[in-house]
């Protein structure tokens, strides 16, 4: 779809650093999807990925980079 651009966090280490990702994503008001996990959604730790608008990639990278350091996972917009 375009204007979107692929958020990647790595080594999320259980599901509530995952609740702090999409708390983060849902207080910036941005659009996003979460689109998948590996290995999958119920093992930890894991790569989330997330569609999020193009237009808020700088916003979603400033955001992360606090919660980032709280919960020990490397975030990036592709």
């Amino acid at each position: 779809m375009p204007g979107e651009a692929m958020l990647r966090v790595a080594n999320v280490g259980n599901e509530e650093a995952l609740e702090s990702i999409r708390d983060a994503l849902d207080l910036l008001g941005v659009y996003y999807e979460h689109v998948g996990s590996e290995p999958d959604d119920d093992r930890f730790p894991q790569t989330a990925f997330f569609d999020v608008s193009y237009d808020s990639k700088e916003q979603v990278e400033r955001a992360l980079d606090g919660i980032s350091e709280e919960y020990g996972f490397d975030a990036e917009v592709l």
